[in-house]
């Protein structure tokens, strides 16, 4: 039986971020964010996105029994946006929090509206489109222990920066499954 291919996750808005760098060239502060803050409560109206210079955001939604659920981490150069709710103007399911101590740029959404923004605001969309059909097949085609093979040789700094938990819910597993996953990834190199 053959391995699922795995698309290329994130990591693909270099481009975009130099054209968002070049439309809003001294038009926005930059501001610095520490660890814990919020940047968009979970059921507030989405105005703006975020694109980050450093560090690292996330979209997390919190249940009503206390747990938690992760749909995306943002990095350096990716535009933190929570497109669903932005498109159909309906409150966030999610909130976006600052992961890591992030510096970025804040963005009217209202911009999007603009002639000029018309390309910016297609290409995202376009972006989302293809990242969103590889993040699907990345969970629904591959087990646990090929997802977080896949983080090892492809996104290393996933895995320096985020802590063992926050792995853990992007990939749909508990910390214990991780840990076990680890060791026996370990147990198999050492063969």
């Amino acid at each position: 039986m053959n391995t699922p291919k795995i698309l290329e996750l994130g990591d693909s808005y270099q481009q975009l971020a130099s054209l968002f760098e070049q439309k809003l060239a001294g038009q926005f502060d930059i501001k610095t964010y520490a660890k814990g803050e919020v940047l968009l409560q979970q059921g507030e109206t989405q105005h703006a996105g975020f694109l980050i210079l450093s560090g690292v955001l996330g979209a997390l939604h919190a249940s009503s029994d206390g747990g938690q659920k992760c749909k995306e981490f943002y990095f350096k150069d990716e535009f933190a946006l929570l497109y669903g709710n932005w498109l159909t103007h309906s409150p966030a399911l999610y909130q976006l929090k600052v992961i890591r101590q992030a510096r970025v740029i804040k963005v009217p959404l209202s911009l999007m509206e603009n002639a000029d923004w018309q390309f910016i605001k297609q290409q995202l969309i376009t972006q989302q489109l293809l990242f969103k059909e590889a993040k699907e097949a990345f969970l629904l085609l591959n087990t646990p222990e090929q997802r977080y093979q896949y983080l090892l040789d492809n996104k290393p700094h996933w895995l320096e920066t985020l802590s063992l938990n926050e792995v853990a819910m992007y990939l749909g597993v508990s910390a214990i499954s991780l840990s076990r996953i680890r060791r026996r990834l370990n147990l198999t190199k050492s063969f």
